[in-house]
Protein backbone atom coordinates (compact mmCIF):
# COMPACT_ATOMS: atom_id res chain seq x y z
CA UNK A 1 0.00 0.00 0.00
CA UNK A 2 1.70 2.92 -1.38
CA UNK A 3 1.41 6.30 1.17
CA UNK A 4 -0.49 8.88 -0.65
CA UNK A 5 0.95 12.52 -1.56
CA UNK A 6 -0.60 15.88 -0.57
CA UNK A 7 -2.21 16.71 -3.43
CA UNK A 8 -3.58 13.45 -4.52
CA UNK A 9 -7.61 13.63 -4.65
CA UNK A 10 -8.69 10.20 -3.06
CA UNK A 11 -11.56 8.30 -1.55
CA UNK A 12 -12.12 5.29 -0.11
CA UNK A 13 -15.45 3.23 -0.04
CA UNK A 14 -16.28 0.37 2.33
CA UNK A 15 -18.85 -1.83 1.41
CA UNK A 16 -19.38 -5.34 0.92
CA UNK A 17 -20.64 -8.64 2.19
CA UNK A 18 -23.43 -8.85 -0.28
CA UNK A 19 -24.31 -7.27 -3.90
CA UNK A 20 -27.02 -4.93 -1.84
CA UNK A 21 -24.10 -3.06 -0.63
CA UNK A 22 -21.69 -3.17 -3.24
CA UNK A 23 -23.38 -2.76 -6.58
CA UNK A 24 -25.06 0.97 -5.24
CA UNK A 25 -21.60 1.71 -3.83
CA UNK A 26 -20.15 1.02 -7.45
CA UNK A 27 -22.76 2.98 -9.37
CA UNK A 28 -21.85 5.83 -6.86
CA UNK A 29 -18.00 5.77 -7.51
CA UNK A 30 -18.92 5.48 -11.99
CA UNK A 31 -20.70 9.03 -11.01
CA UNK A 32 -18.23 10.45 -9.16
CA UNK A 33 -15.43 9.06 -11.56
CA UNK A 34 -16.66 10.64 -14.58
CA UNK A 35 -18.04 14.07 -12.83
CA UNK A 36 -14.78 14.40 -10.94
CA UNK A 37 -12.22 12.09 -12.84
CA UNK A 38 -9.25 13.29 -10.43
CA UNK A 39 -10.75 11.16 -7.52
CA UNK A 40 -8.64 7.95 -7.34
CA UNK A 41 -10.15 4.94 -5.32
CA UNK A 42 -9.29 2.37 -2.74
CA UNK A 43 -11.98 -0.19 -1.78
CA UNK A 44 -12.02 -1.52 1.58
CA UNK A 45 -14.22 -4.62 2.51
CA UNK A 46 -14.06 -8.16 4.14
CA UNK A 47 -10.85 -10.36 2.91
CA UNK A 48 -13.21 -13.74 2.12
CA UNK A 49 -16.62 -12.09 0.59
CA UNK A 50 -17.55 -11.68 -3.03
CA UNK A 51 -16.05 -8.03 -2.98
CA UNK A 52 -12.47 -9.20 -2.77
CA UNK A 53 -12.98 -11.03 -6.02
CA UNK A 54 -14.93 -8.84 -7.54
CA UNK A 55 -14.05 -5.41 -6.98
CA UNK A 56 -10.35 -6.10 -8.47
CA UNK A 57 -11.74 -7.47 -11.19
CA UNK A 58 -12.92 -4.15 -12.25
CA UNK A 59 -9.05 -2.39 -11.54
CA UNK A 60 -10.08 -0.70 -8.39
CA UNK A 61 -7.16 -1.08 -5.41
CA UNK A 62 -8.83 -3.22 -3.58
CA UNK A 63 -7.92 -4.19 0.90
CA UNK A 64 -9.30 -6.64 2.41
CA UNK A 65 -9.70 -7.02 6.17
CA UNK A 66 -10.52 -9.86 8.58
CA UNK A 67 -14.27 -9.40 9.47
CA UNK A 68 -17.59 -11.64 9.75
CA UNK A 69 -20.83 -10.73 10.64
CA UNK A 70 -22.71 -10.99 13.98
CA UNK A 71 -24.65 -14.23 14.32
CA UNK A 72 -27.75 -12.81 15.97
CA UNK A 73 -29.69 -16.45 16.90
CA UNK A 74 -29.16 -16.61 20.83
CA UNK A 75 -27.17 -20.10 21.38
CA UNK A 76 -23.51 -20.31 22.81
CA UNK A 77 -21.89 -21.57 19.18
CA UNK A 78 -22.96 -17.98 18.34
CA UNK A 79 -21.92 -15.85 21.21
CA UNK A 80 -18.14 -17.97 21.31
CA UNK A 81 -18.57 -16.71 17.12
CA UNK A 82 -19.47 -13.35 18.15
CA UNK A 83 -16.95 -12.96 20.59
CA UNK A 84 -14.35 -13.83 17.61
CA UNK A 85 -16.22 -11.27 15.28
CA UNK A 86 -15.59 -8.50 17.99
CA UNK A 87 -11.97 -8.93 18.23
CA UNK A 88 -11.56 -9.09 14.39
CA UNK A 89 -13.73 -5.72 14.60
CA UNK A 90 -10.92 -4.40 16.90
CA UNK A 91 -8.07 -5.26 15.10
CA UNK A 92 -9.67 -4.24 11.92
CA UNK A 93 -10.09 -0.53 13.67
CA UNK A 94 -6.30 -0.46 14.11
CA UNK A 95 -5.73 -1.74 11.03
CA UNK A 96 -7.99 0.75 9.57
CA UNK A 97 -6.55 3.62 11.21
CA UNK A 98 -3.04 3.14 9.89
CA UNK A 99 -4.81 2.93 6.23
CA UNK A 100 -6.39 6.13 6.86
CA UNK A 101 -3.15 7.63 7.98
CA UNK A 102 -1.18 6.36 4.88
CA UNK A 103 -3.83 6.98 1.94
CA UNK A 104 -4.83 10.54 3.14
CA UNK A 105 -8.65 10.69 1.89
CA UNK A 106 -10.84 12.97 1.25
CA UNK A 107 -13.88 11.09 2.57
CA UNK A 108 -15.08 7.55 3.25
CA UNK A 109 -18.05 6.57 2.10
CA UNK A 110 -19.79 3.27 3.69
CA UNK A 111 -23.17 1.60 1.99
CA UNK A 112 -23.22 -0.69 4.96
CA UNK A 113 -22.75 -4.20 5.84
CA UNK A 114 -20.45 -5.61 8.54
CA UNK A 115 -17.11 -5.32 6.12
CA UNK A 116 -17.98 -1.41 6.15
CA UNK A 117 -17.93 -1.17 9.91
CA UNK A 118 -14.02 -0.95 11.27
CA UNK A 119 -13.28 2.04 8.63
CA UNK A 120 -16.00 3.88 9.27
CA UNK A 121 -15.16 3.68 12.96
CA UNK A 122 -11.64 5.07 12.02
CA UNK A 123 -13.43 7.69 10.13
CA UNK A 124 -14.87 8.63 13.09
CA UNK A 125 -11.75 8.55 15.28
CA UNK A 126 -9.18 10.56 12.78
CA UNK A 127 -12.19 12.47 11.82
CA UNK A 128 -11.85 11.70 8.00
CA UNK A 129 -15.17 13.04 6.30
CA UNK A 130 -17.84 10.07 6.87
CA UNK A 131 -20.55 9.68 3.92
CA UNK A 132 -23.72 6.92 3.99
CA UNK A 133 -25.52 5.99 1.26
CA UNK A 134 -28.59 3.69 2.76
CA UNK A 135 -30.13 0.73 0.22
CA UNK A 136 -32.51 0.01 2.37
CA UNK A 137 -36.05 0.87 3.70
CA UNK A 138 -34.36 -0.55 7.42
CA UNK A 139 -31.10 0.75 7.79
CA UNK A 140 -28.41 -2.29 9.17
CA UNK A 141 -26.66 -1.73 12.55
CA UNK A 142 -23.16 -0.57 10.73
CA UNK A 143 -25.33 2.52 8.89
CA UNK A 144 -27.35 3.38 11.38
CA UNK A 145 -24.42 3.66 14.14
CA UNK A 146 -22.20 5.64 11.54
CA UNK A 147 -24.82 8.02 10.62
CA UNK A 148 -24.58 9.50 13.38
CA UNK A 149 -21.49 11.13 13.05
CA UNK A 150 -21.90 10.95 9.22
CA UNK A 151 -21.14 14.40 7.02
CA UNK A 152 -24.35 13.74 4.98
CA UNK A 153 -26.51 10.37 4.70
CA UNK A 154 -28.33 9.40 1.36
CA UNK A 155 -31.50 7.87 1.15
CA UNK A 156 -34.60 6.56 -0.80
CA UNK A 157 -37.40 5.47 1.84
CA UNK A 158 -39.54 8.32 3.66
CA UNK A 159 -39.39 5.95 6.69
CA UNK A 160 -34.97 5.64 7.16
CA UNK A 161 -35.01 9.32 7.61
CA UNK A 162 -35.83 9.12 11.79
CA UNK A 163 -32.26 6.67 11.65
CA UNK A 164 -30.47 9.55 10.99
CA UNK A 165 -29.79 13.18 11.69
CA UNK A 166 -32.35 15.34 9.66
CA UNK A 167 -29.91 18.35 9.09
CA UNK A 168 -27.66 15.79 7.30
CA UNK A 169 -29.91 13.78 5.46
CA UNK A 170 -31.23 13.69 1.50
CA UNK A 171 -33.90 12.03 -0.47
CA UNK A 172 -32.07 11.34 -3.93
CA UNK A 173 -32.86 7.41 -4.35
CA UNK A 174 -30.58 4.70 -4.93
CA UNK A 175 -27.99 4.66 -7.46
CA UNK A 176 -28.24 2.02 -10.29
CA UNK A 177 -25.38 0.71 -12.32
CA UNK A 178 -25.44 2.62 -15.69
CA UNK A 179 -25.16 -0.09 -18.20
CA UNK A 180 -29.14 -0.90 -16.19
CA UNK A 181 -30.08 2.71 -16.47
CA UNK A 182 -29.48 3.23 -19.95
CA UNK A 183 -30.01 -0.47 -22.18
CA UNK A 184 -32.56 0.49 -24.78
CA UNK A 185 -35.57 -1.96 -24.17
CA UNK A 186 -36.01 -2.51 -28.15
CA UNK A 187 -32.99 -3.48 -28.69
CA UNK A 188 -33.14 -5.93 -25.39
CA UNK A 189 -36.22 -7.32 -26.79
CA UNK A 190 -34.48 -7.67 -30.32
CA UNK A 191 -31.48 -9.44 -28.91
CA UNK A 192 -33.94 -12.03 -27.31
CA UNK A 193 -35.68 -12.76 -30.06
CA UNK A 194 -39.57 -11.31 -28.08
CA UNK A 195 -42.28 -9.99 -30.73
CA UNK A 196 -44.70 -6.68 -29.61
CA UNK A 197 -47.04 -8.76 -28.01
CA UNK A 198 -45.00 -11.66 -25.52
CA UNK A 199 -45.10 -10.47 -22.48
CA UNK A 200 -42.05 -11.11 -20.81
CA UNK A 201 -41.75 -12.25 -17.38
CA UNK A 202 -38.32 -12.15 -15.56
CA UNK A 203 -38.23 -14.23 -12.03
CA UNK A 204 -34.48 -14.24 -10.31
CA UNK A 205 -33.26 -15.09 -7.06
CA UNK A 206 -29.56 -14.30 -7.35
CA UNK A 207 -26.41 -16.28 -8.19
CA UNK A 208 -27.45 -18.68 -5.72
CA UNK A 209 -31.40 -18.66 -6.48
CA UNK A 210 -33.93 -18.16 -3.97
CA UNK A 211 -35.45 -21.97 -2.41
CA UNK A 212 -38.79 -20.50 -2.00
CA UNK A 213 -39.38 -19.26 -5.78
CA UNK A 214 -37.61 -22.23 -7.08
CA UNK A 215 -40.03 -24.46 -5.15
CA UNK A 216 -43.15 -22.63 -6.10
CA UNK A 217 -43.15 -20.88 -9.50
CA UNK A 218 -42.99 -23.60 -11.99
CA UNK A 219 -46.24 -24.91 -10.32
CA UNK A 220 -47.57 -21.31 -10.15
CA UNK A 221 -46.96 -20.96 -14.00
CA UNK A 222 -48.93 -24.44 -14.55
CA UNK A 223 -51.72 -22.93 -12.65
CA UNK A 224 -52.07 -20.33 -14.58
CA UNK A 225 -51.23 -21.97 -18.43
CA UNK A 226 -54.46 -24.07 -16.84
CA UNK A 227 -56.72 -21.43 -16.24
CA UNK A 228 -55.49 -19.17 -18.70
CA UNK A 229 -54.12 -20.92 -22.10
CA UNK A 230 -54.91 -18.14 -23.92
CA UNK A 231 -52.21 -15.87 -22.56
CA UNK A 232 -49.10 -15.08 -24.70
CA UNK A 233 -45.79 -14.70 -22.14
CA UNK A 234 -42.35 -16.13 -21.63
CA UNK A 235 -40.97 -16.56 -18.48
CA UNK A 236 -37.19 -16.75 -17.31
CA UNK A 237 -36.38 -18.37 -14.40
CA UNK A 238 -32.78 -17.49 -13.07
CA UNK A 239 -33.06 -20.38 -10.10
CA UNK A 240 -29.11 -20.97 -9.02
CA UNK A 241 -25.71 -22.11 -9.85
CA UNK A 242 -26.59 -26.28 -9.57
CA UNK A 243 -29.78 -25.35 -9.06
CA UNK A 244 -31.71 -26.45 -12.02
CA UNK A 245 -31.83 -30.29 -11.63
CA UNK A 246 -33.87 -30.04 -8.84
CA UNK A 247 -37.28 -27.74 -10.32
CA UNK A 248 -40.05 -29.50 -11.76
CA UNK A 249 -41.65 -27.97 -14.51
CA UNK A 250 -44.76 -29.13 -16.76
CA UNK A 251 -43.41 -30.47 -19.44
CA UNK A 252 -45.79 -28.94 -22.02
CA UNK A 253 -44.51 -25.15 -20.93
CA UNK A 254 -40.64 -25.34 -21.76
CA UNK A 255 -41.88 -27.30 -25.27
CA UNK A 256 -44.26 -24.73 -25.85
CA UNK A 257 -40.98 -22.30 -24.91
CA UNK A 258 -42.86 -20.46 -22.33
CA UNK A 259 -40.56 -21.50 -19.65
CA UNK A 260 -37.22 -21.15 -19.79
CA UNK A 261 -34.58 -22.08 -17.09
CA UNK A 262 -31.26 -20.13 -16.38
CA UNK A 263 -28.94 -20.75 -13.65
CA UNK A 264 -27.43 -17.72 -14.15
CA UNK A 265 -27.88 -14.79 -15.76
CA UNK A 266 -24.68 -12.99 -16.56
CA UNK A 267 -26.27 -9.54 -18.57
CA UNK A 268 -28.99 -8.69 -15.71
CA UNK A 269 -28.81 -5.25 -17.80
CA UNK A 270 -30.20 -6.61 -21.42
CA UNK A 271 -33.03 -9.02 -19.33
CA UNK A 272 -34.31 -6.25 -17.02
CA UNK A 273 -34.50 -3.67 -20.28
CA UNK A 274 -36.55 -6.40 -21.68
CA UNK A 275 -39.08 -7.33 -19.41
CA UNK A 276 -42.38 -6.44 -18.11
CA UNK A 277 -43.26 -8.14 -15.09
CA UNK A 278 -40.44 -8.71 -12.07
CA UNK A 279 -40.60 -11.52 -9.84
CA UNK A 280 -37.65 -11.73 -7.04
CA UNK A 281 -36.62 -11.24 -3.82
CA UNK A 282 -36.39 -7.57 -2.15
CA UNK A 283 -32.66 -7.14 -1.52
CA UNK A 284 -30.97 -3.19 -2.03
CA UNK A 285 -29.31 -3.84 -4.85
CA UNK A 286 -32.34 -5.51 -7.04
CA UNK A 287 -34.49 -3.03 -6.29
CA UNK A 288 -32.36 -0.53 -7.01
CA UNK A 289 -32.18 -2.22 -11.03
CA UNK A 290 -35.82 -2.70 -10.63
CA UNK A 291 -36.88 1.27 -9.83
CA UNK A 292 -34.00 2.40 -12.44
CA UNK A 293 -36.36 0.50 -15.47
CA UNK A 294 -39.28 1.04 -13.81
CA UNK A 295 -40.78 -2.08 -14.04
CA UNK A 296 -43.72 -3.63 -11.84
CA UNK A 297 -42.84 -6.60 -9.65
CA UNK A 298 -43.93 -9.34 -7.48
CA UNK A 299 -41.33 -8.88 -3.99
CA UNK A 300 -40.88 -12.77 -2.32
CA UNK A 301 -38.29 -11.18 0.42
CA UNK A 302 -36.08 -13.44 1.46
CA UNK A 303 -37.30 -14.45 5.16
CA UNK A 304 -34.12 -14.80 6.93
CA UNK A 305 -32.43 -11.58 5.95
CA UNK A 306 -30.48 -9.18 8.17
CA UNK A 307 -33.05 -7.27 10.89
CA UNK A 308 -35.77 -8.75 8.11
CA UNK A 309 -34.65 -5.81 6.16
CA UNK A 310 -36.29 -7.28 2.69
CA UNK A 311 -39.62 -7.57 4.42
CA UNK A 312 -39.12 -4.12 5.13
CA UNK A 313 -38.21 -3.27 2.01
CA UNK A 314 -40.89 -5.02 0.10
CA UNK A 315 -43.35 -3.15 2.24
CA UNK A 316 -42.51 -0.14 1.74
CA UNK A 317 -42.60 -1.14 -2.17
CA UNK A 318 -45.86 -2.60 -1.72
CA UNK A 319 -47.16 1.03 0.65
CA UNK A 320 -45.72 2.91 -2.31
CA UNK A 321 -48.36 0.80 -5.08
CA UNK A 322 -44.70 -0.25 -6.38
CA UNK A 323 -44.87 -4.02 -5.93
CA UNK A 324 -47.30 -7.21 -4.90
CA UNK A 325 -45.23 -8.39 -1.59
CA UNK A 326 -45.80 -12.12 -1.18
CA UNK A 327 -44.71 -13.41 2.46
CA UNK A 328 -42.69 -16.31 1.95
CA UNK A 329 -45.38 -17.98 4.72
CA UNK A 330 -47.93 -16.83 2.52
CA UNK A 331 -46.59 -18.02 -0.89
CA UNK A 332 -48.42 -21.08 -2.63
CA UNK A 333 -48.80 -21.77 -5.98
CA UNK A 334 -52.10 -20.07 -6.16
CA UNK A 335 -50.93 -16.81 -4.18
CA UNK A 336 -48.18 -16.33 -6.86
CA UNK A 337 -50.72 -17.33 -9.82
CA UNK A 338 -53.44 -15.08 -8.80
CA UNK A 339 -51.08 -12.37 -8.37
CA UNK A 340 -49.04 -13.32 -11.93
CA UNK A 341 -52.75 -12.66 -13.75
CA UNK A 342 -53.21 -9.72 -12.06
CA UNK A 343 -50.68 -7.98 -13.62
CA UNK A 344 -50.43 -10.01 -16.75
CA UNK A 345 -54.36 -8.78 -17.61
CA UNK A 346 -54.15 -5.40 -16.57
CA UNK A 347 -51.57 -3.12 -18.53
CA UNK A 348 -52.71 0.13 -16.77
CA UNK A 349 -52.06 -1.32 -13.34
CA UNK A 350 -48.73 -2.65 -14.50
CA UNK A 351 -47.84 1.17 -16.09
CA UNK A 352 -48.97 2.71 -12.66
CA UNK A 353 -46.96 0.18 -10.30
CA UNK A 354 -43.91 0.75 -13.09
CA UNK A 355 -44.49 4.51 -12.53
CA UNK A 356 -44.72 4.09 -8.54
CA UNK A 357 -41.38 2.19 -8.59
CA UNK A 358 -39.20 4.76 -10.03
CA UNK A 359 -39.90 7.05 -7.30
CA UNK A 360 -37.78 4.69 -5.39
CA UNK A 361 -34.99 4.87 -8.28
CA UNK A 362 -33.59 8.01 -9.41
CA UNK A 363 -31.71 7.59 -12.72
CA UNK A 364 -29.55 11.03 -11.86
CA UNK A 365 -28.81 9.74 -8.26
CA UNK A 366 -25.67 9.18 -8.94
CA UNK A 367 -25.04 12.53 -10.05
CA UNK A 368 -26.74 14.13 -7.54
CA UNK A 369 -24.92 12.41 -4.75
CA UNK A 370 -21.71 13.09 -6.57
CA UNK A 371 -21.88 17.06 -6.53
CA UNK A 372 -23.35 17.10 -2.73
CA UNK A 373 -19.90 15.54 -1.95
CA UNK A 374 -18.28 18.02 -3.77
CA UNK A 375 -19.56 20.72 -2.11
CA UNK A 376 -18.91 18.90 0.75
CA UNK A 377 -15.21 18.50 0.30
CA UNK A 378 -15.03 22.34 -1.06
CA UNK A 379 -16.82 23.51 1.77
CA UNK A 380 -13.79 22.28 4.93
Amino acid sequence: MNRSSSTEKRIIIAAGGSGGHIFPALAVWGAISRNHPEYKLTWVGSSHKMESSLIPSRGIQFIGLRQTELRRKPTLSNFLYNIRTLWFLVSSVFHSIGILRKLKPKFVLSTGGFAAGAIGIAAEMTRVPLIIVEPNAYPGMTNRYLGRKASAVFIAYDETKRHFPPEKTHMVGIPARREVVEKDRLQARMELGLDNDTLFILAMGGSQGAAGINRILPDAVSLLTNERPDLNFKILHQCGREKSGNLKINEKLTKDEKYEVAEFIDDIPLYLAAADIVVSRAGASTLTEIASRGLPAILIPYPHSAENHQVKNAKSWENGKAAICIEEKNLSPETLMRSLLILIKDPSKRAEMGKSAMKFGNPLAGEKIADIIQSLIEDQ
